[in-house]
């Protein structure tokens, strides 16, 4: 069904005089994946998984700058050599940021693109839509436009349309990325019905857990090449010491619920206090009456079911958005919107739109006035980021621009530091890069509040676990951790 042969990518511009505007993605790939195969493409951030994926769907060589080698075939078409269009009808895709796949403002229009562009019939297309809301239990998102939604929402519905479109081939890129557990499980059963009817599955994914069972085989990358491939029953018995040595996260769903706090304490103006704070949308609740509070040299993970509010709080913390009542305090005073833009240091959950510089190295100046040139280079190397310091932001791979975006941040020197979704992307290694960061920052008495989906990394990471509901904020004990991100993530949908 998909066959590469020798193939290869350098991105960037071959006639460029400077090797910093090129990147080599991938190098002599040899693949083969037969139909109805379910394939995994593992391995740390910029190993190559997204564009072995573009070489399927033939954004590679039709749409990305570089210099293509070798032969990739996909259901007998020869990628290079046919129209995108024509490759659309057997190939659907759920990219990383399914936000670069948008054409429509509402959802329904968005899942019935594909297959209204291949001029499908309007019966067709209703048939399709109607089952696709059924399977997936889409109903309450169909009113909502995609400006509404929740970055875990918006995934769900790139992968909706991917799903409705009923093609032969399905690339998927982080298809778990900014999803709760519900979710994940939900898109798992969608992928068992695509398997079961005969659909090529290829995954490029960093969450390895919910694949057990699913895929037939493993390919794991390093450095744009196959190193290895390995039987599904293998590869998930590895032990702990290879999986790490591969810098892969977490294989046994188990593993993820072994999360530790360690109580801070802290004096009484040492603190972040939120008091009765609420928050409408189009004259709609998105939250209300929530009190809480955070004391300096805390970690703490936020959870909650997609669409609960979470990116709306930390924008009401730092002053982009601003609440319908409810005060913030730090240290005792109450902070105005200067205030808490002064205080406040956010990495959003899709970093594209704090990247804004030439390359990686100015990036890290930008809007960060006194910082050092030795700042900026230590910061780069413990991000990993030090090799690709010329590079464009725009260039560089999810995992790092989310690093970078992070790095960027931490140089502003703020006093609280609001992340979402920060592991978006990430491998083990650098998971425990970010988390090895934010510990020594907290050590240094920052307050860091973090949002995610990510038991792991909540599980490395944080002092203390919050849940947010729509009318209050409450602790979770450590040993609830996994009721609550499975149970309570069903009002996601």
């Amino acid at each position: 069904m998909i066959e590469m042969k020798n193939a290869g990518f350098t991105y960037g511009d071959e006639t460029a005089e400077s090797e910093s505007s090129r990147d080599t993605g991938i190098v002599d790939i040899h693949l083969q994946i037969r139909r109805g195969e379910c394939v995994l493409l593992c391995g740390e951030s910029g190993c190559g998984k997204t564009t072995v994926t573009k070489l399927i769907n033939g954004l590679i060589p039709h749409f990305e700058i570089g210099n293509f080698s070798g032969e990739v075939t996909v259901n007998e078409l020869d990628t290079k050599n046919v129209p995108m269009y024509q490759l659309a009808e057997c190939v659907s895709s759920v990219f990383q940021n399914p936000k670069t796949q948008f054409f429509n403002t509402d959802a329904e229009s968005e899942m019935t693109f594909g297959l209204e562009n291949q001029a499908a019939s309007v019966e067709y297309i209703d048939k399709r839509l109607a089952q696709t809301i059924e399977e997936l239990d889409l109903t309450p998102l169909m009113n909502k436009s995609l400006f509404q939604m929740s970055g875990g929402e918006k995934q769900i519905i790139a992968f909706a349309g991917a799903y409705l479109s009923d093609t032969d081939i399905v690339v998927l890129d982080e298809p778990s990325a900014n999803l709760d557990l519900w979710a994940i499980e939900k898109i798992r059963g969608v992928m068992e019905k695509m398997k079961a009817a005969g659909k090529t599955i290829v995954i490029a994914e960093h969450r390895l857990y919910y694949l057990r069972g699913l895929v037939d085989t493993v390919y794991y990358m390093k450095n744009g090449r196959i190193l290895e491939s390995h039987d599904v029953k293998d590869f998930f018995a590895l032990d702990d010491q290879r999986r790490i040595g591969m810098g892969l996260r977490k294989l046994n769903m188990s593993d993820l619920f072994q999360i530790t706090r360690t109580a801070i304490q802290a004096a009484e103006q040492n603190r972040l206090r939120v008091e009765n704070l609420t928050l409408t949308y189009q004259k709609k609740p998105v939250f209300s009456g929530l009190s809480f509070e955070i004391f300096l040299g805390e970690i703490v993970g936020i959870i909650g079911a997609n669409g609960m509010g979470k990116t709306s709080l930390l924008r009401c913390l730092c002053g982009i958005q601003k609440p319908d009542k409810g005060i913030v305090r730090f240290n005792g005073r109450r902070c105005r919107t200067k205030d808490k833009r002064r205080l406040c240091g956010v990495v959003m959950q899709d970093v594209n739109y704090q990247l804004f510089s030439d390359s990686v190295e100015s990036e890290c100046f930008l809007g960060n006035a006194g910082t050092t040139a030795e700042q900026v280079n230590a910061i780069l190397n413990e991000m990993g980021l030090s090799a690709c310091k010329d590079a464009h932001p725009q260039g560089l791979s999810g995992g790092q621009k989310q690093r970078l975006a992070i790095a960027v941040t931490v140089l502003s020197g703020k006093k609280i530091l609001l992340l979402d979704e920060p592991t978006s992307g990430l491998d083990y290694q650098n998971m425990l890069t970010v988390s090895s960061l934010l510990r020594r920052l907290s050590e240094n008495g920052m307050i860091i509040v973090v949002v995610t989906h990510d038991i792991e990394f909540l599980e490395t990471t944080c002092n203390r676990c919050l849940e947010l509901t729509a009318n209050e904020m409450k602790a979770i004990d450590s040993a609830k951790i996994a009721d609550v991100f499975y149970q309570n993530s069903i009002a996601s949908m």
